[in-house]
C-alpha cells in the first residue's frame, strides 16, 4: 500500500478521533476552574517551606474557598513540614484556619488506578496494531515503570481537575529537572496517543489494501485521552497556571534559576513563571561577620533577580536561623512573605541541643573503588561532595584518572568547575586526567530513536514466495514509537552511560546523583531493565522467524549481559560503594533515615555520610543571636548521628564563606573535615 494511501486512512481516523473527542466534551463539558500554582526550583532552596507557606495563607485569607497542597516529588516532605500524618489520599488539615487539605501522592498506587480502567483497551490496541500478543505484552504492564512519579502526578492533576473538588491546588514539585518532564508530558502522551491511533489503524488499513471497505477505529477510550490532555494542555497555560520560582541567594542557585527559566521557555512556552521567590535571606546582621557575608550576597542576589527579570514580581523569604516547621510558623511565614507584615519566626532549638559535642579532625577519604554514587535530598551539597571527593582523589593518586558525571537533569558541574560542561567529557580544572560531563537523556534518546528508525527502514520488508510484501504498517507503528520521549528516560539512559562509563572508562568514576526519589529510582533501574528485557525476549521468541524480532532478540540479550555486569559492579563492596550528604536539618535528617534504608534494601554499600555545613565552633563566635540559634538546632541533629547512623562512617564538613567552585576553593574544603568523638 502506498504512503498516501495509509496516510489518507490515518487522517479519517484522526478525524473520526477528533470528532468523538468533541462529542464527548459538549455531552461531559469541563471548565478547568481550579486555580493551578506550581512551586518550583533547584533541590534545597525552600519549595516545600513556601508551598505550604502559601496554601495555609490562600486558606486563610479566603475562607470559603478549598485548598489543597500536593506534593508530585517522589521523596515527599510535606508531613515533616507541616508536622501532621498524612496518607496517600487529600485530607482536611483540621487545625488549619480555612479549609485546607493536602495530599502526598502514592505514584505507584495512582499509576495502578489508571491501568485499571484502560488496560485491556491498550492491550487490545498493541494485540490488533503489533505482532504481539495480549498474553505477552501484558506482564510488562504490572512491572514499576519508569517515570512513573511524572505520570502519576499528571493523572492526579488531571482527576483533580475533572472533579473541581477544591478551588485552588498548589503543587510543592520535585527538583526543576524532574518538574519539567512533568509538565512536558501533555505533549509527550500526545504522541503515545498518535502511537496508539496508528497501531489501531491496521484493520482499515489491511481493508484499504485488499480493495474492502476501510472500516475506522472505535477506540472511545482514546477520545478520553485527547479530551484529558487538551484540558491539561490547558490548564497549564499561563492565563489559568501561575507558577513560583523560588531561589536562595548562592550563586549555584542563581544559576540554575536562569537555566529554568530558559528551558522552560524552549521546552513548554505556554507556561510562564509569575512570581520569582528569593528565600533564605539574612537581614539586619550587624556586627556578626558570617550573617554580614550573607547579608551582601542576598544584596547581590536580589539586584542580579531584579535585572535579569524586571518585569516578573519579586517576592523575599527571610531565614531566621531556625528551620520554618508546623503550621503557626508556617502561617507566620506566609504572612511575612505574602502580606508583607512583621512577625516573630524565630523558633528556640530543642533541649537535646545543649551542652557541647566533642569533635575529632580528620582526614578527607580517597575512593577506593572504580564506582562512587552520591546520594541525598536536593541542596545538601551532593554536587560539592562529589567534586571534593575526585579532587581529593585525584590529589591522592595522581596516577589514575578521574571521571565526574552527572545524571541530575538540572546538573550544576558547570558552575563548581567554572566551564561549561555537556553531553560529552571534557577535562576541567586544567588537568587532563581530570574529566567531567553532563548526561542530556533526551539528546540520548533521540540519538537512539534515529538509529532504530534508520535500521528498522531497512529491515522491515522480506521477500514472501517470490513476492516483495513492503511492511508500511510496521514501518508507521515504530515510526510512531520511536518519537515518544518516555517518561523516566533519564534513569533509563542515565544506567546505559553508567554502563559505558564502567566499561570504556580507565580510572575511578563518581556519578552526581539526582536528589532523593529519582536518585532510587536510578538505583533499582538495572534491576527493572533486566526484568523488561527477560520478559520481552519471552514475548519474541513466539516471532523468532522475523527478522525485525531476530535482531531485537540480539539487541536486548547484548543489553541484559551489560545491565547484569553492572549489577555484579554496583553490588560488590570492592568494585562500588555510595556517599551519602546530608544537612544537620530536621527535615534532610528524616529523608536521610528513609534513604539509607532503601540503598541498604538495594544492596549497596554505604561508604560514609557527609553531614555538610556544619557550624563549626572556631573560639570566635559573635554572640549573634541567629547563628547562636542555628548552631543550637544544628547541635540537635549532631547528637543523635551516633544512634541513627552508627554503623556508617560519619564526616562533618564545614559550611565555608562563599560558593565553592574552581582548584582553589575544593583545595580549601578537602583540608577541614571533622567527625564526632565518642
Amino acid at each position: 500500500m502506498s504512503p498516501p494511501a495509509f496516510n489518507a486512512i490515518r487522517a479519517d481516523a484522526d478525524r473520526w478521533i477528533t470528532g468523538e473527542a468533541l462529542r464527548m466534551q459538549r455531552e461531559h463539558k469541563i471548565e478547568s476552574v481550579s486555580r493551578l500554582t506550581f512551586v518550583v526550583g533547584k533541590g534545597g532552596v525552600g519549595k516545600t517551606t513556601v508551598s505550604c507557606a502559601y496554601a495555609l495563607h490562600q486558606a486563610a485569607r479566603n475562607p470559603r474557598e478549598s485548598v489543597l497542597l500536593m506534593s508530585t516529588d517522589p521523596a515527599h516532605s510535606l508531613a515533616d513540614m507541616l508536622q501532621v500524618p498524612l496518607k496517600s489520599t487529600p485530607e482536611r488539615i483540621a487545625d488549619a484556619k480555612g479549609k485546607l487539605s493536602a495530599w502526598q501522592i502514592d505514584s505507584d498506587r495512582e499509576f495502578k488506578k489508571f491501568l485499571a480502567g484502560n488496560r485491556d483497551a491498550i492491550l487490545n490496541i498493541i494485540e490488533n496494531g503489533t505482532f504481539f500478543s495480549k498474553e505477552e505484552i501484558a506482564p510488562l504492564l504490572d512491572t514499576t515503570l519508569p517515570g512513573m512519579a511524572e505520570m502519576a502526578g499528571l493523572l492526579a492533576i488531571h482527576e483533580l481537575l475533572e472533579r473541581q473538588d477544591y478551588d485552588h491546588i498548589v503543587v510543592d514539585t520535585a527538583p526543576f529537572g524532574h518538574t519539567l518532564r512533568l509538565f512536558e508530558l501533555p505533549a509527550h502522551f500526545q504522541r503515545f496517543l498518535n502511537f496508539l491511533n496508528v497501531a489501531s489503524s491496521r484493520d482499515a488499513l489491511l481493508a484499504e489494501r485488499f480493495g474492502g471497505r476501510a472500516v475506522l477505529p472505535s477506540h472511545a477510550f482514546i477520545a478520553r485521552w485527547e479530551e484529558m490532555v487538551k484540558q491539561l494542555r490547558d490548564a497549564f497555560r499561563s492565563n489559568q497556571a501561575e507558577i513560583f520560582l523560588v531561589t536562595s541567594p548562592e550563586i549555584f542557585s542563581l544559576n540554575e534559576a536562569l537555566r529554568s527559566l530558559e528551558t522552560l521557555d524552549q521546552s513548554v512556552p505556554e507556561m510562564r513563571v509569575t512570581t520569582i521567590f528569593l528565600n533564605r535571606v539574612v537581614r539586619d546582621a550587624q556586627e556578626c561577620v558570617h550573617c554580614r557575608q550573607r547579608e551582601q550576597m542576598a544584596d547581590r542576589a536580589e539586584k542580579f533577580l531584579k535585572r535579569q527579570f524586571p518585569h516578573i514580581p519579586l517576592l523575599i523569604g527571610p531565614d531566621p536561623g531556625n528551620p520554618i516547621l508546623g503550621l503557626e510558623l508556617l502561617r507566620r511565614f506566609g504572612v511575612r512573605v505574602f502580606d508583607s507584615r512583621k512577625v516573630r519566626l524565630e523558633a528556640k532549638p530543642p533541649a537535646q541541643s545543649a551542652g557541647k559535642l566533642k569533635l575529632k579532625t580528620s582526614e578527607w577519604p580517597v575512593a577506593e573503588v572504580p564506582l562512587s554514587f552520591t546520594i541525598g535530598k536536593g541542596g545538601v551539597g551532593k554536587t560539592t561532595t562529589t567534586a571534593a571527593l575526585a579532587f581529593h582523589t585525584r590529589k591522592e593518586q595522581p596516577e589514575i584518572p578521574v571521571m565526574v558525571c552527572s545524571t541530575d537533569p538540572a546538573p550544576s558541574l558547570d558552575d563548581i568547575f567554572q566551564k561549561l560542561i555537556g553531553n560529552k567529557q571534557v577535562a576541567v580544572l586544567g588537568d587532563a586526567k581530570f574529566r567531567a560531563m553532563e548526561i542530556d537523556s533526551v539528546s540520548e534518546f533521540r540519538q537512539w530513536a534515529a538509529r532504530i528508525r534508520k535500521q528498522l527502514s531497512s529491515e522491515l520488508s522480506m521477500q514472501s514466495g517470490g513476492l516483495h510484501v513492503d511492511l508500511t504498517f510496521e514501518k508507521e507503528v515504530f515510526a510512531a514509537l520511536m518519537d515518544i520521549v518516555p517518561p523516566g528516560v533519564d534513569e533509563v539512559f542515565a544506567i546505559f552511560r553508567i554502563l559505558d562509563l564502567v566499561q570504556t572508562q580507565a580510572g575511578k568514576v563518581f556519578i552526581d546523583m539526582a536528589p532523593t526519589g529519582h536518585a532510587l529510582e536510578l538505583l533499582r533501574m538495572p534491576e527493572r531493565i533486566l526484568l523488561w528485557s527477560r520478559l520481552l525476549l519471552k514475548s519474541l521468541a513466539a516471532h523468532r522467524t522475523l527478522a525485525l524480532a531476530q535482531d531485537v532478540a540480539v539487541e536486548l540479550a547484548t543489553l541484559g549481559q551489560r545491565v547484569r555486569k553492572l549489577l555484579e559492579i554496583m553490588r560488590d563492596p570492592g568494585q562500588s560503594c555510595v556517599w551519602a550528604v546530608m544537612l544537620p536539618e530536621p527535615v534532610p535528617d528524616r529523608q536521610t533515615t528513609w534513604l539509607l534504608k532503601a540503598v541498604d534494601e538495594i544492596g549497596i554499600v554505604v561508604k560514609a555520610l557527609f553531614v555538610n555545613r556544619v557550624l563549626i565552633p572556631d573560639g570566635e563566635e559573635s554572640g549573634c543571636s541567629r547563628c547562636t540559634r542555628a548552631r543550637g538546632w544544628q547541635m540537635a541533629i549532631l547528637k543523635t548521628l551516633q544512634k541513627k547512623y552508627g554503623k556508617h562512617r560519619t564526616y562533618l564538613a564545614p559550611e565555608l564563606a562563599g560558593e565553592i567552585a574552581g582548584a582553589a576553593m575544593l583545595r580549601k574544603f578537602t583540608t577541614r573535615l571533622w567527625q564526632t568523638a565518642k
